[in-house]
């Protein structure tokens, strides 16, 4: 994916569990943003659906809007919709995509980053995920697909804050800080956002990646000793003796890491391949800037389960100790495994 997102059609994917208010923030987004040409993308329009008044007729499976948007059920899966609005006569310049309250997002978001034609075409601005206050800690209990969305997210939207006590609300935001430590979180009351900015973020470009991660708190420095590379088969399986991942063994956790100097490029590839390939079902996403050896720039690493991308940062100052700070959100995670590895990439 470039960095340049001029010509290109931001996305905003709205995901959230049932009952969160996902359809109540997609009106307030339209009715917020007045300036923009939406297309919506819904999993359920007519179940949930957009605000009645604004629907002013169809024609098949798009449904035009009082404000000039225009609104598609996907029913025909979600790469033959894309290509539908594109050969529509509707121009837009939005395009928000609700999924269902029970969807991993990921599959939606492998469709803007692992397909070159859509990459051409359009560019993630941020997926924004909606918890409810008052029922996130049951949901995330019994459904792990709360967990995943939360993962996923660029923007966490902690809904109906009103209902809960201030010591409640406080715990639920540790509890979703634990989950996804690097989002934007903001507490709301009926999914009002109106003073919340949640578009035209582009977290996904190369700069936001790069502030998001050189700002991450919770990055280790690693220590540095040399490993067997156990014939450079990647591994990812939680150690059996670490409490850490005991504790958190049916969850979602985040784990950051930071070493100093630079890493052979093709160790690392080959090793990060191997984990989006055969441990993509744990790893939710990877953020980083990169040190790579011979390289003048930064390299801003992302991934989206099995598909990862980097681009070029900024250069690196003559003057600049050189770092690599990656931080992995997933489940089962094995820090020990993921810092010798790390290690046994430096060039000496």
């Amino acid at each position: 994916m470039a960095n340049n997102t001029e010509g290109r059609i931001p996305v905003t994917i709205l995901t959230g569990f049932l009952g969160a208010g996902k359809t109540t923030l997609l009106n307030n987004i339209i009715k917020k943003y007045t300036n923009k040409r939406f297309a919506i993308i819904e999993n359920e329009f007519g179940e949930v659906g957009i605000d009645g008044g604004l629907i002013v007729g169809n024609i098949s499976n798009m449904y035009e809007l009082s404000n000039g948007c225009i609104c598609c059920n996907l029913s025909e899966g979600l790469t033959q919709t894309l290509n539908n609005l594109l050969t529509s006569r509707y121009q837009f310049d939005n395009l928000l995509i609700e999924t269902t309250g029970i969807a991993d997002p990921a599959g939606v978001i492998d469709n803007f980053v692992g397909y070159e034609e859509f990459q051409r075409k359009f560019v993630i601005d941020s997926v924004i995920c909606l918890a409810d206050a008052m029922t996130y800690e049951e949901s995330a209990e019994q459904q792990p697909e709360v967990h995943r969305q939360l993962a996923v997210a660029d923007i966490i939207i902690l809904n109906k804050i009103e209902d809960v006590t201030p010591e409640d609300g406080e715990r639920v935001k540790k509890l979703i800080r634990t989950v996804n430590p690097t989002a934007k979180l903001y507490c709301v009351s009926h999914a009002d956002i109106k003073n919340c900015d949640i578009l035209d973020t582009f977290a996904y470009t190369a700069q936001n990646i790069e502030k998001l991660v050189t700002d991450f708190k919770n990055a280790t420095p690693l220590k540095f000793d040399m490993m067997d590379m156990e014939n450079n088969m990647p591994s990812f399986a939680s150690n059996p003796h670490n409490k850490h991942n005991d504790a958190f063994a049916h969850n979602i956790i985040s784990e950051g890491f930071t070493i100093k100097g630079q890493l052979d490029e093709q160790k690392f590839v080959y090793w990060i391949q191997g984990i989006l390939q055969y441990n993509s079902a744990n790893v939710f996403r990877i953020k980083g800037i990169l040190s790579i050896a011979g390289k003048k720039h930064k390299l801003i690493l992302q991934s989206v389960r099995q598909y990862f991308i980097v681009e070029d940062g900024e250069e690196w100052a003559s003057d600049e100790e050189r770092f690599t700070k990656l931080v992995f959100i997933g489940k089962k995670l094995d820090r020990n495994a993921i810092e010798k590895y790390l290690e046994s990439f430096i060039v000496k």
